[in-house]
C-alpha cells in the first residue's frame, strides 16, 4: 500500500488566502487559467565538487553556463495553485525537497500534490545533500560547504515558489509536441537498437496581451554531452536549450523537463561545440511546434504519493560484505556505508521509497512524474498504457535516489540494472515487481 500525501482532485476549494486573491473564472463559457513564473540564480559562488562523474579529481574551476531554479504556477478557474520547479542540478533528494515542500505549505498553503520538483541531471553542477556520497572522496570541508550550498539551495526553492505564485495573472496554455533525434540508448552490449524516445513536449504559456511567458519543454535523454575531464558549472544541452529559447523570445523564460531516458545519452558528445549544437536542436524542435498546439483545458487534478520498491532478499544483499575486502575504492565505500547504517539502524532498509506524481491537466495531456533515474521503457509502458491520452513522462523528479530499472533492463543486468546500487549507497538491485508496483500507482492515480 502506498503512502499517500495530500492526494486530491481540486473540486473547487481554495488552498489559503494568497491563492484565493489568485483565483477568479471567466465571464467566458471558457475558463481561464492564471499562471505565474520566476527564476533564481543557484550558481554556486564557492567552487564545490560536481556531480555525477566519479572520476573527477577536482572541484568546479569557475562558470561556463550558469544554473537556475525556475518555478512556473498554474491555477485553473476556480481551483487552487499547483507549483513546477526545475534545476539546473543532478538531482535533489528526498530530504530536500520534503523540507522544501513542507516550507512551501506553511507560507503559501500548496499541498505536496501540487509542488513538483525536476532536476535537468546535468553532471555540470555541484553536489547537492549527500548524493551519490560513495562516488566522491572528498574531506569533511568539502562535505561541508555542500551541506551549507544544500541548505541556501532549498530557501531559493521555497522563495522562487513564492515569487511565481505572486505574479500569477490570466494566461492562456497550448500543447505540442516536438521530435529531437541526438539521443541513442547507451545499452548497447544488451541491445545495439535500444529503445530511444525522441518526442520534445512543450508547453506554452501566453498572457492576455499575446506575450509568451513561459515554455515547458523535456527531452529523454542523459544530460550529460560534457564529461569527467570538463570542470566548470554548465546546465549541459538542457541549459544550452533554455538559454537559447529566452534570448529567441525576449521576457519568456525556458524551464526544461527531464524525462525517461536514464540510458539514452546524446549522440555524439564530449565538447563544448557538441553540446551548443544538442541544445540548439533541441530549442529548434520546440519552435518548430510554435504554429501548432492544442488549448489547454482548464482544468488540473493532482495527486502525490511514495510506493515502497522493494530490494532483493537479504541473503542476495550480504554480497556489500565482500566489500570490505576488496581493494576497490567504492566497493569499500559502499561497504562501509552499509556497516554505518546499519549499526546506525539495526540493519538495512528492506525497500526504496519512490515518489510518483500526477498531474491531468483537463483532456488535454498529463503529466507523469516519476522518482530517480527512470530508463526510458517506462515512456514507452505509459504511452501503451494510455494510447488515448497525450502523456508527458518525467523522471529525475521530487527525488534522485538511483536508477529504476524497467523489469528488461534490471534482467538484463548492468549499471542501470542493478550496478549503480553501489555508487548511490543502496543495498543491492530492486526486485522484478518494481515496474508493476510503480504503473499500479500511476493508474490509481490515474483513475482518480
Amino acid at each position: 500500500m502506498p503512502f499517500e500525501l495530500n492526494r486530491r482532485a481540486f473540486l473547487g476549494a481554495v488552498a489559503g488566502p494568497l491563492l484565493a486573491s489568485g483565483a477568479c473564472r471567466s465571464n467566458s463559457e471558457t475558463p481561464t487559467w492564471h499562471a505565474g513564473v520566476a527564476a533564481v540564480d543557484i550558481t554556486p559562488e564557492d567552487s564545490l565538487w560536481m556531480a555525477g562523474f566519479a572520476a573527477r579529481t577536482v572541484p568546479a574551476q569557475g562558470v561556463a553556463l550558469p544554473l537556475h531554479a525556475k518555478a512556473l504556477a498554474f491555477q485553473a478557474a476556480g481551483h487552487p495553485a499547483a507549483v513546477l520547479v526545475t534545476v539546473d542540478l543532478l538531482g535533489l533528494t528526498a530530504r530536500l525537497t520534503d523540507r522544501a515542500a513542507i516550507a512551501v505549505k506553511r507560507r503559501y498553503g500548496l499541498s505536496r500534490a501540487d509542488i513538483l520538483f525536476n532536476a535537468s541531471h546535468t553532471h555540470c553542477g555541484p553536489v547537492v545533500d549527500e548524493q551519490l556520497s560513495v562516488a566522491y572522496d572528498l574531506s569533511p570541508e568539502a562535505w561541508a560547504a555542500i551541506r551549507a550550498y544544500s541548505a541556501g539551495l532549498e530557501e531559493k526553492l521555497v522563495t522562487v515558489v513564492g515569487d511565481a505564485l505572486a505574479r500569477l495573472a490570466p494566461a492562456t496554455l497550448a500543447y505540442a509536441q516536438g521530435q529531437a533525434g541526438f539521443g541513442r540508448n547507451r545499452r548497447v552490449r544488451f541491445t545495439p537498437e535500444g529503445p530511444v524516445s525522441h518526442e520534445v513536449p512543450v508547453l506554452r504559456v501566453t498572457g492576455t496581451d499575446g506575450a509568451l511567458l513561459a515554455i515547458v519543454f523535456g527531452y529523454a535523454c542523459h544530460n550529460t554531452t560534457l564529461q569527467d575531464k570538463f570542470v566548470q558549472y554548465h546546465g549541459d544541452y538542457a541549459g544550452v536549450a533554455q538559454a537559447a529559447l529566452e534570448e529567441r523570445h525576449p521576457g519568456t523564460t525556458a524551464l526544461f523537463v527531464a524525462g525517461c531516458g536514464a540510458d539514452v545519452n546524446p549522440h555524439p558528445r564530449g565538447t563544448l561545440e557538441l553540446v551548443q549544437a544538442h541544445g540548439t536542436a533541441l530549442a529548434d524542435a520546440v519552435d518548430a511546434t510554435q504554429p501548432a498546439g492544442a488549448s489547454v483545458e482548464s482544468a488540473l487534478h493532482t495527486a502525490y504519493a511514495t510506493v515502497d520498491l522493494p530490494f532483493v532478499d537479504d541473503a542476495a544483499r550480504q554480497r556489500w560484505k565482500a566489500g570490505l575486502d576488496i581493494d576497490e575504492k567504492y566497493l569499500r565505500r559502499h561497504a562501509a556505508l552499509m556497516e554505518r547504517t546499519i549499526a546506525r539502524d539495526g540493519g538495512l532498509p528492506p525497500a526504496q521509497p519512490a515518489p510518483v506524481q500526477v498531474w491531468r491537466f483537463g483532456s488535454t495531456f498529463t503529466l507523469i512524474a516519476l522518482g530517480g533515474e527512470v530508463v526510458v521503457d517506462y515512456a514507452h509502458r505509459l504511452a501503451r498504457e494510455y494510447p488515448d491520452r497525450q502523456i508527458w513522462a518525467a523522471g529525475y523528479s521530487n527525488d534522485v535516489f538511483g536508477y529504476v530499472p524497467s523489469l528488461r533492463v534490471l534482467r538484463e543486468g548492468g549499471y542501470e540494472g542493478g550496478d549503480a546500487m553501489i555508487y548511490y549507497g543502496l543495498p543491492g538491485p530492486f526486485t522484478e515487481g518494481v515496474e508493476e508496483l510503480l504503473l499500479t500507482e500511476v493508474r490509481r492515480q490515474m483513475a482518480v
